[in-house]
């Protein structure tokens, strides 16, 4: 099951609901293997990294890059 999350956005400060970008098979079990995500903001654009942690999401610093796996 894809869950999304509540984020606001480091680069513009856009608040709302986002999917994690990136393998979406990832999620299909009911514990996600994939413990850092990375999300892009619908009005900027913008790519940030976050670590999953429990049912909440917390932002990594911006200038983390983290890999996106190509779905």
């Amino acid at each position: 099951m894809l869950t999304d999350y509540m984020v606001t956005c480091p680069h513009c400060h856009w608040r709302g609901c986002l999917f994690a970008k990136g393998d979406r098979e990832a999620w299909k079990p009911a514990t996600p293997r994939v413990h850092d995500v990375v999300f892009q903001c619908e009005r900027c654009h913008g790519e940030w990294g976050a670590r999953v942690v429990g049912d909440d999401v917390r932002p990594l610093p911006v200038t983390e890059v983290l890999p996106v796996s190509s779905v």
